[in-house]
């Protein structure tokens, strides 16, 4: 199948990244425009015997122009996880986050934002993300000055903390 978003634009990067699950797909479309200049989104596609549609549009409660959202994705049964990889946090520019989402029959909301507790300006987190079971990772390239890192969250219920952060011991 050849996955098209129901809403494609020119330039959106649809396919910048992907996942996917049993029969669940998640797309990453960084550079479209529904929350400004390159505010970005995801998509969600069911599988239905050979054929595949579109489930959701998903994008960040607080979107803004140059967030990027949608850099990162990935998917584990009822749950994604996105990566904005030029999100502003804390007042400093370019931080990163994710955010996780979670399906309840065919509708996904928002369940998490996810930012690193010593989140810098230029960290550039969410290029990257991973979910499996109860764990995401999001990647933080740009973290102390660009020797990077990565960070692990666990889900508690409907609550996601931060269980670790991963550095190089030779970075």
């Amino acid at each position: 199948a050849k996955l098209v978003a129901d809403d494609a634009a020119a330039n959106d990067e649809f396919g910048k990244s992907v996942s996917i699950s049993g029969e669940y797909a998640i797309i990453g479309a960084p550079i479209d425009d529904d929350g400004g200049n390159a505010s970005g989104s995801a998509y969600i596609f069911k599988r239905s015997g050979t054929s595949w549609s579109q489930q959701a549009k998903l994008v960040a409660d607080d979107d803004d122009a140059g967030d990027w959202f949608g850099m990162g994705v990935s998917i584990d049964g009822d749950y994604a996880v996105v990566g904005c990889w030029q999100c502003n946090t804390g007042g400093n520019t370019n931080t990163g986050a994710a955010y996780v989402f979670v399906r309840s029959n065919t509708s996904w909301s928002q369940q998490a934002k996810l930012v690193a507790s010593d989140a810098a300006a230029n960290d550039d987190g969410g290029r990257m993300v991973a979910i499996s079971g109860d764990y995401a990772i999001v990647s933080a390239s740009g973290d102390n000055t660009g020797t990077g890192a990565a960070y692990v969250y666990k889900r508690s219920g409907t609550s996601w903390a931060q269980a670790q952060k991963l550095t190089s011991s030779d970075a």
